[in-house]
């Protein structure tokens, strides 16, 4: 951030690499004043005016083999030849020879250009010349291979511009420094109105980077003097009454031959004080100005400008020999790496050491732009430096260096209100991390927890650790409910290039939490005040993946809860949405088509039912070519120690009368070993691909149900067929649908399967489970509640499985599912596309989406208790308009009492507005019910968003709950009020919660899948 502070200009002409931006600065502003010196006795004033019909663009870029610059009036012209290319917002125009002049402030430009077809200047040796002008909103980026100066053919062309009888003098140049003396334009057109501008401009770099020289004010000339010391070898150069510096850079070509446009500086002061090499020293070659020595002081209100980095300051002292400064009462707005927005930065002293170390005392950063802001981090003494970090590029493997800013601060305070709400001795952090110690805040209050705050600090930056990699972030929880504890945890998210000393990349998280609970749980209906089994409560959750050279792999996972009901008490989203807290190891070998996989997999947590791996190894081929890729080849072969544990039963015995076994889950333990290979012959028949195959399985299992071994054969054969077909009609045209053409794609799908098997499936514990640990407790309560304890086959997740077709799966998620089965398998999948967009921009969208697929079991006594059609689904999305859609989807099963649910919904979204969605669903089988569900987020207006949500059940169960919320756009901040009603577990909660809005990962502020914008981005708030 200090970087930014004392310099942006990043060049370095002669080889083309940036230096550090305070050292370019300094040294345009050595070459500025000291060319002042030398022309200060030339006239200055300036008149000049461009008129002619404009073409507004934003962005003007111009190519070439050569440039000349020069200036016209108050004009900058420049010649561009060989192979020219002008690109304006996008659009080329190709040309052999551009001039170009553009006049006029920052945002306001006018330009004007003169595209020949030819090298040759003579407008009348060629086809006509085009002539057109623009307004820009930033400055021309011309990059060109060499600089040569002004030709004088040139004058031919400036007469076919809205100038008349343009006088100019070209000075020579001397140590690749081109004066060029402002030019007095002897008329004007009647109503253009006169504009006068004192000034004087340069080229430095062999024409790469223009320096241009005004009075601050707009009409007082500035005073120069000078004073040659011979016997100090120095020349003292002395500005007063004010005066603005522009550096306007064009473009530096980088050694890959790619372009970077360098910006436009403003440097402004009062007064300014230049100790030089002595001035005769450069003119006689003795010292070169690129490598001069000298000092600068600055006094008097200096504004520095760059792009969206503005700095101010009251005086300012710089050794360019020492790369040493200090500036008083500096005050800087600029932008921070990885976060939205400015951030501003107040200092009493700013002092540069060395290069890229920078220290400032009492400093003051905050991101709004109130005269007295609301927050802001205070510290005593704050320190930047830069560190050299290496990082391994992902594409080509080779190492790059990047230097990262790092800061230093001791003595900190947070203030709110101007009152210190916290105090930490001292932290260090990456720019890359620009939080304050803080992570994350937050105020709620319910029946269950009750009164809550919730805190999160950035570990890296209080204990001072700097040598973290991007990616990487380490927070500490303080958490305090009132009704059940205090609470502390970690939670730690790394990303590595090298781990343990090896050169593998690595990632995972670690996320720990623990609480001495002295409360009830609460989990809704008929599970109100259960005693926990512990009061000792928490969880541990690792995840780690590294790499093993270019083809390994190794992963590790382990899962620990204390007991059944804390993740569904404390976490009720991961407890309902995530997969499972699993112990495994899994060491990956990949190659072309294969995969091996050895597994070691552990049970750490009773209650929950677990098969263990004490080993198992795994090899896949998928794809596999046989007989130059006529016949494929998959299969999947594993052999391994299992032992399947089922979960124990609740301790509380009114809890325990409401489980039952789940079918399958019995302890077995020993040796399972399987294989399974399918050859498939894939073929085209005229527009009909079909892909018959045929699969063996044989496997052996330790223990059966009965715990006796058993081996089982299963042979299987199938044919699938698909056929696709489209049609395009550009005549259906519709405003009212928004349709503009029309295009059908259809794809149908037929396959037959037969499986024959020796084993019934009921003869085998389910060793690979099929749902996660939510579903599987919430069905042992729904086989006592529902089924008098025994669940009737329709139900049974293992023959749900067998009849979605699990088994003609090579890779099937679990092996025991297999069994007799005959099914013929249908698919309809339809897809209407048309075209939406401005006119000659259009783009192809999806309008409708159509697809509806279901089975037919010819032994349907067998295989699908007595019904021949077996699960039939659909799903539909119908993109109304590219904001608003319709989405629905279905099953059905025609048995007895079979599921049948349908959902339809309607969702709109408008980014930065908001965001609504109306949904229905439907249930009729074991469970029946119809569920009204609806949420919103809008914003009212620039300073408020509304979110609400609201879920009700038409049947038995009634209101199922709301929620609402206020959240307040502030200058600084986001304030978000809001109240849950959760009817289930009979709970009434207040949510309060503060966001600053330079956060680098908001969570609050989500409108229609987009941040609203980042705080001054509309100015101030």
């Amino acid at each position: 951030m200090d970087e930014d502070l004392v310099g942006t200009e990043a060049t370095a002409v002669k080889n083309l690499q940036f230096r550090n931006r305070l050292v370019s600065f300094c040294e345009s502003l050595c070459c500025a004043l000291l060319l002042l010196f030398c022309c200060c006795s030339h006239p200055s004033a300036v008149r000049c005016s461009l008129y002619a019909e404009e073409i507004h663009g934003s962005v003007l870029q111009l190519h070439g083999r050569t440039v000349a610059r020069w200036k016209e009036g108050t004009s900058d012209a420049s010649l561009i030849t060989g192979d020219c290319n002008v690109l304006l917002d996008g659009e080329a125009i190709r040309a052999q020879a551009v001039l170009l002049i553009v006049n006029g402030a920052p945002e306001q430009l006018r330009g004007q250009m003169v595209l020949l077809d030819s090298e040759n200047l003579s407008p009348l040796d060629q086809n006509p010349p085009i002539v057109k002008s623009v307004r820009l909103r930033h400055e021309p980026i011309i990059d060109a291979g060499s600089y040569v100066s002004k030709p004088d053919e040139v004058d031919s062309l400036l007469d076919l511009l809205a100038t008349d009888d343009i006088r100019e003098s070209v000075y020579p140049t001397v140590n690749q420094v081109q004066f060029a003396s402002p030019v007095v334009a002897e008329t004007q057109p009647k109503n253009i109105q006169k504009e006068e501008r004192r000034g004087l401009q340069f080229l430095v770099g062999g024409g790469s980077r223009s320096v241009e020289i005004v009075p601050r004010g707009a009409s007082t000339a500035p005073q120069v003097e000078t004073v040659n010391r011979p016997e100090l070898s120095e020349t003292v150069i002395v500005a007063r009454g004010g005066m603005t510096v522009l550096i306007r850079d064009v473009a530096a070509r980088l050694a890959s031959g790619d372009t970077m446009d360098l910006g436009t500086i403003s440097i402004s002061a009062d007064r300014v004080v230049g100790w030089l090499p002595l001035v005769a020293n450069l003119f006689n070659g003795a010292e070169d100005l690129s490598e001069a020595q000298g000092e600068l002081y600055l006094e008097g209100d200096i504004v520095f400008r760059q792009g969206e980095r503005i700095i101010y300051a009251d005086a300012m002292y710089y050794n360019v020999a020492m790369e040493r400064g200090l500036v008083l009462e500096a005050e800087a707005i600029t932008t921070v790496p990885n976060q939205m927005g400015l951030v501003r930065l107040k200092a009493d002293v700013l002092q540069q050491v060395a290069k890229g170390n920078f220290i400032a005392f009492d400093a003051a950063i905050t991101s709004s732009r109130m005269g007295i802001p609301r927050y802001w981090l205070q510290s005593q003494q704050l320190s930047l430096r830069e560190s050299e970090k290496v990082q391994t590029d992902s594409i080509t493997g080779s190492a790059k260096v990047y230097r990262e800013p790092f800061v230093d601060s001791r003595n900190n305070f947070v203030y709110l209100s101007g009152v210190p709400i916290l105090y930490w001795p001292k932290f260090s952090t990456s720019l890359d991390r620009p939080t304050s110690y803080v992570s994350s805040v937050g105020l709620n209050n319910d029946s269950v927890f009750g009164t809550q705050f919730l805190l999160d600090l950035d570990l890296f930056q209080l204990l001072g650790i700097q040598s973290v990699g991007k990616g990487s972030d380490w927070a500490l929880s303080l958490d305090y409910l009132s009704d059940r504890g205090f609470a502390v945890g970690t939670d730690f998210d790394y990303e590595t290039d090298s781990f343990l000393g090896t050169k593998n990349k690595a990632d995972g998280f670690l996320d720990a939490w623990f609480i001495r609970d002295r409360g009830e749980d609460v989990l809704g209906n008929l599970r109100r005040n259960l005693t926990p089994e512990t009061r000792n409560r928490g969880r541990v959750i690792l995840q780690h993946r590294q790499s093993l050279g270019v083809s390994g792999e190794l992963t590790a996972e382990l899962g620990w809860v204390s007991d059944r009901n804390f993740l569904e008490q404390y976490l009720e989203n991961e407890w309902d949405q995530d997969v499972d807290h699993r112990s495994e190891l899994h060491l990956r070998r990949y190659h072309h088509s294969h995969l091996l996989d050895l597994t070691v997999a552990g049970k750490v947590n009773d209650f929950y039912t677990v098969t263990e791996k004490l080993p198992q190894l795994d090899h896949y081929l998928l794809g596999g070519s046989l007989f130059g890729d006529r016949l494929t080849l998959s299969g999947h072969s594993r052999i391994g120690y299992q032992r399947l544990k089922p979960g124990t039963l609740p301790l509380d015995p009114a809890e325990a009368a409401f489980y039952a076994p789940v079918p399958g889950e019995v302890f077995a333990k020993g040796l399972v070993a399987s294989t399974k290979q399918e050859v498939s012959l894939p073929f085209q028949m005229g527009p009909v691909r079909a892909v018959p195959s045929l699969a063996g399985e044989a496997s052996h299992y330790g223990q059966d149900v009965t715990g006796q071994p058993i081996t089982r054969l299963i042979g299987q054969a199938g044919l699938t067929a698909s056929l696709s077909a489209w049609k395009a009609d550009p005549s259906v045209q519709s405003a009212l649908l928004n349709v503009r053409g029309l295009a059908h794609k259809v794809e149908w799908v037929a396959g037959y399967h037969y499986g024959d098997s020796n084993v019934s499936l009921d003869e085998l514990p389910l060793y690979d489970s099929l749902d996660d640990n939510s579903q599987e407790q919430f069905r042992s309560r729904f086989i006592n509640s529902s089924f008098g304890g025994v669940l009737s086959p329709q139900f049974d997740p293992r023959y749900y499985a067998l009849r979605q077709g699990f088994q003609w799966l090579v890779a099937n998620p679990s092996g025991v599912i297999a069994d007799d089965l005959q099914q013929f398998r249908l698919g309809l999948h339809q897809r209407w596309q048309t075209k939406r967009g401005l006119q000659g921009k259009e783009r192809i969208v999806d309008l409708l989406q159509f697809d509806i697929d279901t089975s037919i079991f010819p032994s349907s006594d067998r295989d699908n208790f007595s019904e021949a059609i077996g699960p039939t689904t659909y799903g539909l999305m119908y993109h109304i308009g590219d904001r608003v859609a319709f989405l629905s989807d279905g099953y059905f099963d025609l048995f007895s009492s079979g599921l049948h649910s349908v959902s339809a919904g309607l969702q709109t979204s408008r980014p930065g507005m908001g965001e609504l969605y109306l949904g229905l669903l439907s249930l009729r089988g074991p469970i029946s019910s119809t569920v009204f569900r609806t949420n919103l987020d809008y914003r009212l207006n620039e300073k408020w968003i509304a979110s609400a949500g609201a879920a009700y059940d038409f049947d038995d169960t009634g209101n199922i709950g709301q929620t609402l919320a206020l959240t307040r756009i502030g200058e600084s901040m986001l304030i978000r009020v809001g109240v849950n009603v959760d009817q289930g577990r009979d709970n009434v909660g207040v949510g309060f919660s503060i966001e600053p809005r330079f956060w680098p990962s908001p969570r609050l502020g989500m409108l229609g899948g987009g941040m609203i914008p980042p705080p001054g981005a509309d100015g101030l708030e």
